[in-house]
């Protein structure tokens, strides 16, 4: 069994860690995964240093995205 972790990844940057559990596959992990209830954060899945899963929507703009102009 390896352990899981989710965090909460907040549009301002914030991090905030939410949940550990143990799984014994990635899949099971995954299950658990909910989306938050807000929309601008986002849950993130981890298992040690690697990335597994992401629920929920982020309305960051991308430092390179330019705002659109009216008209």
């Amino acid at each position: 069994m390896a352990v899981y972790r989710i965090y909460l990844v907040h549009d301002d940057g914030r991090l905030q860690p939410d949940e550990s559990f143990y799984c014994t596959t990635d899949e099971d992990a995954v299950s658990k995964l909910r989306p938050p209830a807000r929309v601008d954060v986002r849950a993130e899945l981890w298992q040690g240093g690697r990335f597994i899963a992401v629920a929920g929507t982020s309305h960051r703009r991308r430092p390179d995205a330019r705002p659109h102009a009216a008209g």
